[in-house]
């Protein structure tokens, strides 16, 4: 039984490399790491992000420094995410997550509802 299921672990596993969805997400990943206009958008998000953090340390959440520093990170975060290389990336994103969901949910669901019965 153990080396029935390890063929069938590693033919899904064969399957997932070959498909489409899977393929074009590595893809767009690297098509994204070697854009230079995405990496300088990523710095500054993350830059915005330390910056808030930091300024977090030393003002309350509702003071006007740090409302300045969220804003900033707001749309640090907004122009990444607006790239068309990132859209793409995370539409493609949004594709292999519902796959691995589905998947997921076909090898799990029996297990998951004996563990965590819901309630009533």
């Amino acid at each position: 039984m153990n080396k029935d299921i390890y063929l069938k672990a590693e033919n899904l596993k064969e399957l997932l490399e070959k498909d489409p969805r899977i393929i074009k997400l590595n893809e767009l990943e690297k098509k994204m790491d070697e854009d230079e206009e995405v990496m300088s958008l990523a710095y500054k998000k993350d830059m915005a992000a330390v910056h808030y953090s930091d300024t977090l340390n030393h003002f309350s959440e509702d003071s006007i420094e740090a409302q300045k520093a969220l804003k900033e990170l707001h749309e640090a975060k907004l122009n990444l995410d607006n790239h068309p290389v990132v859209k793409e990336y995370m539409k493609a994103y949004v594709e292999v997550r519902d796959l691995y969901n589905e998947i997921n949910e076909i090898l799990f669901a029996n297990f998951a509802s004996n563990l965590c019965p819901k309630d009533k």
